[in-house]
């Protein structure tokens, strides 16, 4: 009787301890499957929700520029927000996104050859990159008066320019407002995944009218935007490719071209905007440069 009341409490120690390793098992496997499956569908969309984050504050960022060069009052600046990257889940094993947001000296180019005289204007750029885990790697870019999304598969026009084109009697009128991004500070990049402000504000404004201008050159590094951008703004105006005029790219520029069959007069607006990384800012005090 003692035998068989020690056999029925050995065996009942077996099956705890079988139990206890099935339970092991099954919380293994299902953390393994929720490790291997959907904390990176789960950091994916954390991601691309990130990336419309940022193009949401893009937006606003071209918003404030737009309108200080609108009301052109220098010695105000604008903040604006920008995210760089965002944090891992908690207790469980991710990688943390992060970004990184420059301003950019001499980045883009945009050239005007007339009849008459040849002009290029050299233009700053405000340029966040990501450092995506999980989600494709992205980039936008505040480029002389545009918004530009890039990432592995190309790139487009997220906001356009301002940029338009009519009739006046027998010839083709252009206005075009290019923006020179630049900074007169020391903070000019700056690499993390928290939130920082850029604040800019406006400096000067040029304009200058072309007359019979023969072509218009965009140095950029993303050609395929500027193309398609140009491409259909003007047939959207009612002119026709290949007969008024015609675009090519090359590796570091999109060209256009009119036909001599046309004449174009361009009117170009040519801002210049200050900017700066994080907190702290650039006045003037008589004529001098300081730090806040």
């Amino acid at each position: 009787m003692i035998q068989m009341k020690k056999m029925k409490n050995s065996d009942d120690a077996v099956v705890g301890i079988v139990a206890t390793f099935l339970i092991i098992g099954l919380i293994v496997t299902i953390i393994s499957m929720i490790q291997t499956v959907y904390v990176p569908e789960w950091m994916e969309q954390t991601e691309a929700d990130h990336m419309e984050v940022v193009a949401d504050q893009f937006s606003q960022l071209k918003f404030a520029i737009d309108i200080q060069s609108a009301i052109k009052e220098p010695d105000t600046p604008i903040s604006t927000s920008i995210t760089l990257g965002n944090k891992e889940l908690p207790f469980l094993a991710s990688s943390r996104a992060y970004g990184s947001l420059d301003i950019l000296s001499d980045e883009c180019m945009v050239a005007i050859n007339s009849s008459t005289v040849t002009k290029s204007y050299p233009l700053g750029i405000i340029k966040y990159s990501s450092a995506n885990a999980y989600f494709l790697n992205q980039a936008y870019i505040c480029e002389a008066g545009a918004v530009i999304l890039s990432q592995s598969q190309g790139n487009t026009m997220s906001i356009k320019p301002a940029f338009s084109v009519y009739e006046y009697g027998a010839d083709i009128n252009i206005n075009f407002t290019i923006l020179n991004i630049s900074t007169i500070g020391e903070k000019r990049s700056i690499g993390g995944y928290g939130t920082y402000p850029i604040q800019t504000e406006f400096s000067e404004v040029d304009s200058t009218n072309f007359t019979d201008v023969k072509n218009i050159t965009i140095d950029t590094n993303y050609q395929n935007a500027w193309q398609k951008f140009i491409n259909n703004t003007l047939i959207n105006s009612g002119l026709s490719y290949g007969t008024n005029f015609s675009t090519s790219v090359d590796d570091d520029s999109m060209l256009l071209e009119f036909d001599s069959s046309i004449t174009v007069n361009l009117k170009l607006k040519h801002v210049k905007i200050n900017a700066q990384i994080a907190p702290g800012w650039i006045i003037n005090v008589k004529g001098v440069s300081k730090n806040l």
